[in-house]
Parts: structure tokens; C-alpha cells; sequence
């Protein structure tokens, strides 16, 4: 609310802190109105108060002056350390009711208790800015909070009646404030936020808080009851005093203790009544339902742990159920047995009482316990007779693994669900569900989208066509798998059942078949969850494995559209339109924005697309915060990708692919981006092993790409060459044969046929896309060859195919890559900067995100082209635009230094940031030219010539 100056009251030798109300604020207060509010206020003497020294104004300022307090705020320690421990928040929350209990007897309201006005001095909490707030206020002439423009009180704090401007607002908005102040010190949080002020104040108007507990179940239910009525919307449903909560605050800062009992004589026991007592019917039954929650709680806890079937739980409670009523007969029997003994002893040890006869004999409590020890035996029996059963395949319950009819971690194919309702999305929809959810089973390798369609371009068929029965199985033959499933949908009166059934690949017969049933749509993603858990546990995935597993509408959706825009989506992504499916996804999106599978697989087809780094940034961060509703292996995934968009961390990216690679070792996708990682750190070696691992797990058009470039690494040329043909072999006809041999060629000297090739894409792919990297390789090999005017012509036309998909860093970088031809080859500087002005004319830096702003490029030729002031301009630009995470991986900051220090003479400290270029940057040939340069401008020749070499 105020601007804090600290100063020294001379004529006293002391510090005292001057708080001056912004000029804003100031506008329309009554003067001598605020000085009696304040005087008011003043009054206060309290030892957690923190007084009013004087107050006044000068110049159209208000200012007032209080003692300098040796310590922090409340708001420092929170933002250092957190949620606080309960013992120490319910010290400051002690501190501070005791300062509001004094203010309100003396009819002083806060009106803007929050942690920044709440010191913390030698163990205590004072509270500062008594009467300020309210002296504003009503010093204002009776204008509105509005007129003012002026928040009085914070958002965050405000209790409902002050964020709705209510002008009877008494002490008991304070002590809703209190309970937001314990609320955050206690769970690290307030209640309510929002993105903006009004958001937070609608919420304390509308929404109920979440219990303490929810977000720190440390707290206890008494704590945790006291803040929750604090934090009651209307006035009247809160503690009406502090004074009321200060006993309650006092008992639970004060150590439960014990009271010691009196000593007492001895008095000799009746039998009747300690007989009486232990066959009580009220005391049998909390004996057994003590015992039975425990007998349950180990029974849950074995089926967790040991993997043990439903069934077993439900029968142990039908054991107890049974057990129950036997216990209490066997208690009212013995009750009624001893006091026929007891009433025998005291009339006459002559009288015998006869032995009981049928029935009731058998209730005596050794049977009753030998009965029930000897169930719950059985039960023993039979549940370790059906887990041996199961394991080794024997009888009916034995699992398909068990039995040989698969082997653990083949490939198994899902068939397209064939769908007999009248909504034409249903069938893909439950397919794409079904599929998701198997695919967390480390039993069976499912066979993936894309490698599904890789494999129906070697059969010669269509890949957008649906994979029904006979396709699947001939898919399934191709690929190895010895079982495909099919499935499903119909409707089923208002609802639906769904059905799977396990095919034998050889001979086409039914191995398994399974049910669900749904009672309408919105239950449908829990019925295949559910048939997809009964599957996966018949295949021979242990029930601990399963259970474990998220729910299916935890990671994916519990939006029915949404999933039908998914599915959608990945049809048309697996057959590598990743263009086409970025609105199918951001549709699924806004249908439901936590799904973060779209999320994942929309930053995915940002980067494939090379839509814009912070368009990848966004999507990756949206995943990440999200990745809770993932399957760990897609979690895993998603981990490694916002390591590498969001903040660039290689150990980190690393990691979470070799976690997913620990619970899926033949996993294509992590095997190829960690080949991908180790490749661009130049660890050839590991790259071409891990390549060649997803090679032979599938046909990605990448995995074979990173295995060439890891090859070619190396100087592999003729491995990288049978790669290539291999390549070429598995996927006959697709797009990316022509584009690699290209890349090969021109990796290898021969940029003839690397542009002949190019030359062929450019007619091949006609998307603006397409157009763009095919004029980039046609570039490059012209430059390869010396011939600067077709290089410069191919690079134009990648521009307008840039500016037709509304590139603007990749049109951006093609001028760059124009100009350093001007500077490099042409030494024309003055051109080279007509270049980069013209580009920035069309796309000002201003108009493109940060993240994607060539800050480095530009900077780099200005400093070639002489104009080093503006090379400057742009990397302090670079450091304060861009964050810092994002900078701290990327090398190109390193070649624009270093030509900086070239141009200004500083060549030692220009091969220094060469240095770190060539050890950070990505490519066998990253810095090796600038180093060359370097060296060469020293008079260094060997070294020069060694990185020339």
C-alpha cells in the first residue's frame, strides 16, 4: 500500500521507518480526516503492535513514521522456507490474535492483515499498519473504492464482505484474514489464487476452500477446524472474537500431558461381574470388529503386495460376516454358562449343573476361534493353490504367458474395435483408449501407431484404411506377433458392451475372450479400463502390476469428445502428417486442457513441423504440468522432452530415458532420443548402438536417420551406406528415402547428387514445409559446389516458403544465412546488412516470442559485418529477454562472442568462446571453422590448419 524509506530521527539517535502513501492513493484524502484516524491508531500499546509514531503530509504526500523492527517479515520467511512447522505458525498465529484482540477492544480494525505486515523479532510476530487501511478509507470523503483506482486491502487476504466494497465491514474481516494467514503458513499457499485480482476476489466470494489437510495432512483435525472457520464466508459462521481463539491456540501449543490417577485399595474382583463383563455382547462385538479390520487390513495389504485376486478379499469379509453372529452366540452362551456356575458356588456345592446337550454345545469359544482359524486356513489354501495354478499355466485360470501360447514382451496387434453403433466415432475412439491402457503392461510389447503403418506400406496397403481383423492378422505374421485382438462395440439398450477376444496368429483361433459392459457414453472409458485390466491380468501381468497402474481416465481423459478428437489426432500423426494433426489436437486441447497426452504429442508435432521453439516450449510445459495423469513410460517421455525444450538439462534428459528404458528395454522411442542426445554430444559409439536398437524394434524414419548420422560420425561410411540400402529396402517409396540419401551425399562430398535428390523432394512435397527444407538442402549444395547466385536464389525461395507457413525465425535465419554468404565470400558487409534489415523490416523482433528470436545470429553478423555496437545491442538483448535456463545450453551465444572479441582484436579471448562452442555445441563440425579462423588471425598456422584439416 506504501512506499518504506528507512531514515534516522536525528535529535533520538534512532531509525525509524517513514511509510509515504503513493500519490494515486493520496488523491481525494481528506487530510486532517487521515491524521485522527491515524491518531486513533496510535493509541495502541501492545507489546506484538508495532505503534504509530506521528503521521503528516507534505507536498500532497501522506506519510506516517513508525520504529524500526530488527528482524523480517512474515512474507520473507515464507518465501524462503514455505509452509512452516505447526508448532512455530501457531506461535506467530498466537501472536498476532493477542494484537487484534487488543486493537478490537480498543475498536481498531486492521483491515489488511497478510504476512508482509506481520514481523518476526527475537521469536515474536508483531503487527504493523494498524488503522492505515481504515484511515484511507474513511478519510476519503465517502468516495468509492473505485473512483480511487485503489485497492484497499490485498486480494488475497480480503475477506468476502470487503471484496464485494461492503460498507459495514467490522473487526471480523480480520480474523477471516487471520485464517488465510495460518492457511498459507501452514501449507505453503493461500486459499485462493487466480491469475489476476479479480479472479482471487470472485473465489473468496464463491469457492470454499480446500481443508488444510488436503494440501498438508500433518495438520490435525483441530487445527485445521479452527481455520477452516476463520476462513467462513459469512461474518456471522466465523469466530466472533479473537479472544475465542487464543484457548484454543494456547491448548494446542501446550504439550498433552498425562494426569496421574489417584492411588486406590485394591478390592477383591467378583467373578460374576468379570465374567459378566468379558462375554458382554457389546464387548464381543468390538472385540471382533477390532479384530476384523485388522484381519481385513492384512488381507488388502497381501493383495497389494503379493498381486492376490479380488475374490480373496471379498471372501475373507463373507468369512467374517459368517463369523460374526457365531461370536456373539458363543458370548451369550458363555455369559449365561458362567453365571449358572457362579450362582452354583454360592447356594450349594452340592449342586451340579447338567453338561449341555445338541447345538449349543458346539458354542464354546476354543471352537469358535479353532472354526474361524481353520476358514481363514482354507482360504490360504486356495488362494496359494490358484496363484500356482496361474503361474504355471494350469486349468482355466492359468495365463496365456503361463500356458506358451506367448512369450513375455512380444509384439501383440490390436485390431481396429469394430464398431456395431450408430456413432461412426465410437469405434476408433474405444480402440485408441483400449490401446493406451495395454500399453502400460510390461507383459506384451503392443505394436505402435506409426510402426502399424510402417507396416502396411510394406504390404502395399493403404495406411489410412482401418485395421480390421484380417489385416491384423496378416500384420501380426509380418511382424512376429503369436497373437492379434480383436474387439467390439455395441449397443446394448441405452448402453454398450464391449468385447476383446486374443487370436492365435497361426491358426486364427480364440484363445481368450472377455466382456464389459457400459451404461451409457459417459461410462464407456471405465468399462475399457476395465476389460483392458481383465486382459492384461489373463495375458499374465501379476494384479500388483496392475493395480499399480493409473486409471485410464486419469491418463487420458475423462471427456469422451476430447478422446474422439485424440483419436483423430493420432491416426493422422502416426502417418506423419504432424501438420494436419496440430488443430485436430489443440481441439482436443480445448476440450479438456489436462489431457496431457495431447499436450505431449502436440509439442511433438511443433517441433516436427518446426512451428517455433516457443510454441514447443508452451506444449512441453503444458505436458509436464500435467504429467501426473500420464502412464509412467509416457510420463518418463514427457520428463525428458521439457529437459530438453523447456530447461535444457542433458544428465536430465538422459535420465528419464533410461527410466523408460528400464521399464521397456525395446522401447523405439527412448532408444531413439537418447541415440539423438548422445549424437549430438558427439558420443558416436553409444548413439550408433542405441540406433540400431530402435532400428530393430521398428521402422522409424528417425531411428534409421540417427544411426546414418551416428555412422557418419564416426567416418562409418560404408556401415552408414548398408543402413541407408536397408532403409530403403523396408520402406519402399516413402519420402524420406530420397531426403536421407541426399543428407548422405552431401555428408560424404557428393553434392551433385545431393542436389539432384533435393531437387526431386522440392517436386515430391509441395507443402510450404516440404518447399522450405528441400530449398535449404538445394542451397546447401550449391554453396558446396561454389555457386554462390543459385545458392543465394534456393535460399530466397526457402524465405517465401518460410513466409508462407508465418515462419518467422526460420525466414529470419535464412537472411542470416544470406548475409554470412556476403560477409564470408563475397566480403560485401554493407549488403550483408541490407540483408538483416530487410528481414527484420518484414518480421521486427518484437512481433516474434522471445524463445524465438535469432538474438545470436544477429549479433554474430553484425559483428562480421563491423557493427560491433550493435552486435552488443544484441546479446545484452539476448540476456535479458531470453530466460535463463533456456540460455544456459545454448552454444550459438558463444560463436556471436566470439566474433565480438574477433572484431574488437581480442583473439585469445575469441578462441576461448570458440572453445566453448565447439565442446557445447551439437555436430562434428560445430566451431571447428571459427577456431580455424582464430587461429589464423594469430598468426597461428599448425593450429589453423590442424582445425581447417
Amino acid at each position: 500500500m506504501s512506499r518504506v524509506f528507512l531514515a534516522e530521527e536525528v535529535r533520538l539517535g534512532r531509525r525509524v521507518v517513514v511509510k509515504v502513501l503513493p500519490p494515486e492513493m493520496s488523491m481525494g484524502v481528506s487530510v486532517d480526516r487521515f491524521e485522527r484516524e491515524i491518531q486513533l491508531a496510535a493509541k495502541l500499546q501492545h507489546p506484538h503492535v508495532v505503534p504509530l509514531l506521528s503521521a503528516g503530509s507534505s507536498d500532497d504526500l501522506l506519510y506516517y513514521i513508525m520504529p524500526f523492527i530488527e528482524g523480517e517479515s512474515l512474507r520473507a520467511k515464507l518465501a524462503r522456507e514455505g509452509e512452516l512447522p505447526v508448532g512455530e505458525a501457531l506461535k506467530i498465529l498466537r501472536d498476532v490474535l493477542d494484537a487484534l484482540a487488543y486493537a478490537h477492544r480498543h475498536h481498531v480494525v486492521h483491515r489488511d492483515i497478510k504476512p508482509d505486515n506481520v514481523l518476526l523479532s527475537e521469536g515474536h510476530a508483531l503487527v504493523t499498519d494498524f488503522g492505515v487501511a481504515k484511515a484511507v478509507s474513511d478519510s476519503t470523503g465517502g468516495h468509492s473504492l473505485t473512483s480511487l483506482g485503489v485497492a484497499l486491502g490485498t486480494p488475497l487476504y480480503m475477506a468476502p464482505e470487503q471484496a464485494v466494497a461492503n460498507p459495514s465491514i467490522d473487526h471480523r474481516a480480520d480474523l477471516y484474514a487471520v485464517g488465510v494467514l495460518a492457511y498459507e503458513t501452514l501449507c505453503g499457499r493461500p486459499p485462493f489464487m487466480g491469475p489476476n485480482p479479480q479472479a482471487v476476489l470472485s473465489a473468496h466470494v464463491t469457492q470454499a476452500p480446500e481443508p488444510c489437510t488436503a494440501h498438508r495432512p500433518a495438520v490435525s483435525a483441530a487445527l485445521n477446524a479452527l481455520v477452516m472457520r476463520c476462513l467462513e464466508k459469512h461474518p456471522a459462521d466465523r469466530w466472533q472474537k479473537a479472544e475465542e481463539l487464543l484457548p484454543h491456540v494456547d491448548a494446542m501449543l501446550t504439550p498433552t500431558g498425562g494426569v496421574t490417577p489417584t492411588g486406590t485399595q485394591p478390592v477383591p474382583a467378583v467373578d460374576y461381574d468379570a465374567m459378566a463383563r468379558r462375554a458382554h455382547p457389546v464387548r464381543v462385538a468390538a472385540l471382533f470388529g477390532g479384530g476384523a479390520a485388522v484381519i481385513l487390513a492384512l488381507v488388502y495389504l497381501m493383495m497389494l503386495q503379493l498381486g492376490l485376486p479380488d475374490w480373496v478379499f471379498l471372501v475373507a469379509l463373507a468369512l467374517l460376516a459368517v463369523g460374526l453372529p457365531i461370536m456373539l452366540t458363543t458370548g451369550a452362551l458363555e455369559r449365561r454358562r458362567a453365571i449358572q456356575k457362579t450362582g452354583m458356588g454360592a447356594a450349594s456345592a452340592m449342586v451340579t449343573v447338567s453338561s449341555e446337550t445338541g447345538v449349543r454345545g458346539f458354542f464354546t469359544w476354543r471352537r469358535a476361534l479353532l472354526g474361524g482359524g481353520l476358514a481363514f486356513a482354507g482360504l490360504t489354501v486356495l488362494t496359494t493353490g490358484y496363484m500356482a495354478m496361474r503361474q504355471l499355466g494350469i486349468g482355466p485360470v492359468g495365463t496365456l504367458v503361463a500356458t506358451g501360447v506367448i512369450a513375455e514382451r512380444d509384439p501383440l496387434v490390436v485390431a481396429d474395435f469394430e464398431n456395431r453403433t450408430s456413432d461412426s466415432t465410437l469405434g476408433p475412439s474405444v480402440t485408441e483408449a483400449f490401446r493406451i491402457d495395454l500399453a502400460q503392461s510390461p507383459v506384451v510389447k503392443l505394436l505402435e501407431g506409426a510402426a502399424a503403418v510402417a507396416a502396411l506400406e510394406r504390404m502395399g496397403r493403404d495406411p489410412s484404411a482401418p485395421l480390421d481383423a484380417p489385416v491384423a492378422r496378416e500384420v501380426a505374421e509380418r511382424e512376429g506377433a503369436g497373437a492379434f485382438v480383436v474387439g467390439e462395440v455395441a449397443p446394448l439398450g441405452a448402453g454398450f458392451v464391449l468385447s476383446a477376444r486374443v487370436m492365435s496368429t497361426s491358426s486364427g483361433d480364440v484363445l481368450l475372450a472377455l466382456r464389459e459392459t457400459a451404461t451409457d457414453e459417459t461410462a464407456i472409458i471405465g468399462a475399457v479400463d476395465r476389460l483392458s485390466g481383465k486382459l492384461r491380468e489373463r495375458l499374465g501381468e501379476s494384479l500388483k502390476s496392475i493395480r499399480r497402474s493409473e486409471p485410464l481416465e486419469r491418463v487420458t481423459t475423462a471427456s469422451l469428445d476430447a478422446l474422439r478428437r485424440y483419436t483423430q489426432a493420432v491416426r493422422v500423426f502416426d502417418r506423419g502428417d504432424w501438420a494436419g494433426a496440430i488443430p485436430l489436437l489443440e481441439e482436443t486441447i480445448a476440450l479438456d486442457s489436462t489431457f496431457a497426452m495431447a499436450h505431449r504429442k502436440l509439442a511433438v508435432s511443433f517441433f516436427n513441423t518446426q512451428a517455433g521453439r516457443s510454441r514447443v516450449i508452451a506444449a512441453a510445459r503444458k505436458a509436464f504440468e500435467h504429467r501426473d495423469r500420464l502412464p509412467p513410460k509416457e510420463r518418463h517421455l514427457t520428463d525428458a522432452a521439457y529437459y530438453a525444450d523447456v530447461e535444457p538439462d542433458r544428465e536430465r534428459q538422459a535420465a528419464a530415458y533410461r527410466s523408460v528404458l528400464e521399464f521397456d528395454p525395446e522401447d523405439g522411442t527412448a532408444l531413439n532420443n537418447l541415440a539423438l542426445l548422445y549424437g549430438q554430444t558427439r558420443r558416436y559409439h553409444e548413439a550408433e548402438e542405441l540406433a540400431l536398437r530402435a532400428v530393430a524394434t521398428g521402422d522409424g524414419v528417425t531411428y534409421y536417420a540417427n544411426a546414418i548420422f551416428a555412422q557418419v560420425g564416426q567416418g562409418k561410411f560404408a556401415a552408414a551406406e548398408t543402413t541407408l540400402a536397408r532403409f530403403a529396402r523396408r520402406m519402399p517409396g516413402t519420402p524420406a528415402v530420397p531426403r536421407m540419401r541426399a543428407d548422405f551425399a552431401a555428408a560424404t562430398g557428393d553434392f551433385a547428387v545431393a542436389a539432384l535428390l533435393s531437387d526431386s523432394l522440392l517436386r515430391a512435397d509441395r507443402s510450404p514445409l516440404g518447399r522450405a527444407l528441400a530449398y535449404v538442402r538445394l542451397a546447401y549444395a550449391a554453396l558446396a559446389r561454389g555457386n554462390l547466385a543459385e545458392a543465394e536464389r534456393h535460399r530466397r525461395a526457402a524465405m517465401a516458403a518460410n513466409e508462407a507457413r508465418e515462419a518467422a525465425a526460420a525466414y529470419l535465419n535464412q537472411a542470416l544465412n544470406l548475409a554470412r554468404v556476403e560477409l564470408l565470400f563475397r566480403d560485401r558487409p554493407g549488403e550483408a546488412l541490407r540483408e538483416v534489415e530487410a528481414a527484420l523490416t518484414r518480421y521486427p523482433l518484437a512481433k516474434i516470442p522471445a524463445s524465438d528470436r535469432p538474438y545470436t545470429g544477429l549479433a554474430d553478423a553484425y559483428a562480421r559485418a563491423g557493427r560491433v555496437d550493435l552486435a552488443r545491442r544484441m546479446l545484452a538483448e539476448y540476456e535479458r529477454e531470453v530466460d535463463e535456463v533456456l540460455r544456459r545450453q545454448d552454444a550459438s551465444k558463444h560463436a556471436a562472442a566470439g566474433s565480438i572479441a574477433l572484431a574488437d582484436g581480442r583473439l585469445q579471448d575469441a578462441i576461448a568462446h570458440f572453445r566453448l562452442l565447439r565442446d557445447e555445441g551439437i555436430g562434428p563440425l560445430t566451431g571447428l571453422a571459427e577456431l580455424a579462423e582464430a587461429y589464423d588471425r594469430l598468426g597461428n598456422a599448425d593450429s589453423a590448419l590442424a582445425y581447417y584439416g
